[in-house]
């Protein structure tokens, strides 16, 4: 988060109560764009719903993410990766220290209307899933996550498959995209779908992708 909220800011963020996404991890700015176009295709999805993203290091960031917990009518963090992406295996080690920052303040966020969505091919941000009573949605390569990506074909362009629930969509993309990028396109899905959208509206919202 880069500007923290002044009184008059807060005021107005209590009497409005706005749908809140916090992203966090080493993918944050790529998972946010692609969050945010996803919500921008559909602006009723979209309505009232504030993106931003933090490292979760700066304690006037963390004091001011509790608040927007606190005080917002839907509230969903997004753990992206936490460890560096190997092209040549699904795992990521990631990274304990960064972990233990999400955990933390996941661990400040009431069970009612409020999400923590998680990569779960990091194995130290997997771990998070852990925290008692907290909604949890997962996205990944590997065989477990919520939201799975496979077949992944790379031919002038980027195709894939998401699968969620036994539901099975394709989703095109413009240009060659890296592991980072489907990535955000399982995270933004996440959110999509926890905010009403269907799997068909977001496979068109990210094919021209610009994260």
């Amino acid at each position: 988060m880069s500007k923290n909220m002044n009184l008059l800011s807060k005021l107005k963020f209590i009497l409005k109560k706005p749908k809140v996404i916090i992203v966090a991890g080493s993918g944050r700015t790529s998972a946010k764009k692609a969050v945010f176009q996803v919500l921008n295709r559909y602006p009723e999805a979209g309505k009232d719903v504030l993106i931003s993203e933090s490292d979760l290091k700066n304690p006037r960031d963390i004091e001011e993410l509790k608040f927007l917990i606190d005080k917002s009518s839907l509230f969903v963090l997004v753990a992206t990766h936490t460890g560096d992406i190997l092209s040549e295996r699904d795992s990521i080690v990631g990274n304990k220290t960064a972990a233990e920052e999400i955990r933390k303040l996941s661990k400040t966020i009431p069970p009612q209307n409020c999400w923590l969505i998680l990569n779960f091919d990091d194995e130290a941000a997997r771990e998070i899933s852990d925290v008692p009573n907290l909604k949890t949605i997962t996205f990944g390569f590997q065989q477990g996550a919520d939201f799975k990506a496979s077949d992944i074909n790379l031919n002038g362009g980027t195709n894939f498959k998401i699968n969620y629930k036994g539901n099975i969509v394709p989703v095109w993309m413009d240009g060659i995209c890296n592991k980072e990028q489907i990535y955000s396109t399982l995270a933004a899905a996440c959110v999509g779908t926890i905010l009403g959208l269907n799997l068909i509206e977001i496979s068109q919202a990210l094919k021209n992708n610009h994260f």
